[in-house]
């Protein structure tokens, strides 16, 4: 409906239409990402308790919800083997 309105030339017709469904347009994508962050801190509080500080909880939060970014392992064991010497040792081979 969105484009319809735009190629039509209704924009100029409606432009207080216009602006309520820009907003509509946007509203699915904004709320999706909450809902998605309470369900995730429901999993995580469940399985850990309280037995966590507000940083952890923060932290382990960012990486349940953002499960769909790929993490290369090599990488990361790479990055920490190059901040000292103790870890370079103990985790390249």
């Amino acid at each position: 409906m969105f484009d319809i309105f735009i190629k039509t030339g209704l924009v100029s017709v409606f432009p207080n239409l216009f602006i309520v469904l820009k907003i509509g347009v946007t509203l699915p994508i904004s709320s999706a990402s909450p809902e998605r962050s309470f369900s995730k801190l429901k999993i995580v509080k469940s399985r850990l308790r309280s037995t966590m500080t507000q940083n952890r909880l923060e932290d382990l939060m960012i990486i349940s919800c953002e499960t769909d970014i790929g993490v290369d392992t090599e990488k990361v064991i790479d990055n920490f083997a190059s901040r000292s010497l103790v870890l370079t040792k103990a985790l390249t081979y």
